[in-house]
């Protein structure tokens, strides 16, 4: 593969524009989001990492695949088959959306996968890098490891990408839902009473999944993120459309594929909905 010099990020929320005004400094970067129009866009960057970038932004429906070596998805999940509907995979794809119901999606493109760590958060071309982590990506197929220059970002590559999204989904699986309908930070999740009901929705999980995760894994998430408000609670309380459908929603047709009766999932599922109808 060619040397990366240009890089297509399709999403402009907190993440997108996170890795845009990091990826600038060494990468000839263009953001994809809604809108009608071309233009510059200032991204004013605070916490972890400081800095102010201009890149421009255009309109995810005039998107060329020629215009970059490598792309980004970091839309929201219910959104990433209308965002990359003119891709056709000769130019690496990574979808960095949470859950799994993307899977199935990025193996019939030709498409690869990836996960963000870092926490950022986003009011309007400000955004606030609370937490500094990996942006680790592989593939579904036979891609060869990419390398990127170092930066803030960390992008790693990943020999077993879809171990890394299952352990990914375990910990939105058991943060989101809790925090979202407890309105709690993170951190509480490590306590009682939400504590139990993490403990319950891990049992629930373990055995949908060839892939193990420890319930340490999940305790040094809760651990590393306590401070944090989780993307399903900060949804709710902007009576934005969560990502149930992406993180919840796939484990009901799982469980039923494998003869598993769930409880607390479903009940954690029906709750969210009904959250988000609310709003």
């Amino acid at each position: 593969m060619k040397p990366i010099k240009r890089i297509g990020i399709i999403g402009n929320g907190a993440v997108g524009m996170l890795m845009a005004s990091l990826l600038a400094k060494d990468y000839s970067v263009t953001l994809y989001g809604r809108g009608e129009e071309t233009r510059d866009v200032t991204i004013e960057r605070a916490g972890m990492t400081e800095g102010t970038v201009a890149v421009p932004l255009k309109p995810v429906h005039t998107l060329n695949e020629t215009e970059a070596d490598v792309f980004f998805v970091t839309t929201k999940a219910h959104q990433v088959r209308a965002a990359t509907e003119r891709l056709t995979g000769d130019v690496p794809v990574f979808i960095c959306s949470n859950g799994i119901a993307h899977l199935e999606y990025a193996r019939e493109r030709g498409f690869h996968l990836g996960v963000i760590e870092h926490g950022v958060t986003r009011d309007g071309n400000r955004i606030n890098h609370s937490g500094l982590g990996r942006v680790r990506i592989g593939s579904l197929h036979t891609l060869q490891p990419l390398t990127f220059i170092a930066s803030p970002l960390q992008v790693v590559w990943e020999a077993d990408i879809e171990q890394v999204v299952v352990e990914k989904l375990f910990a939105n699986a058991i943060i989101n839902p809790i925090t979202a309908l407890c309105r709690v930070p993170n951190g509480a999740v490590a306590e009682p009473p939400c504590r139990e009901v993490a403990q319950t929705i891990y049992e629930e999980l373990t055995p949908l999944f060839d892939q193990f995760v420890p319930y340490t894994y999940i305790e040094t998430i809760i651990e590393k993120t306590a401070q944090n408000r989780s993307s399903m609670l900060r949804d709710i309380e902007a009576g934005r459309m969560t990502e149930v459908d992406a993180i919840l929603t796939p484990l009901l047709k799982r469980a039923e594929d494998r003869g598993r009766k769930l409880t607390v999932i479903p009940l954690m599922q029906k709750l969210i909905i009904g959250a988000s109808a609310s709003c």
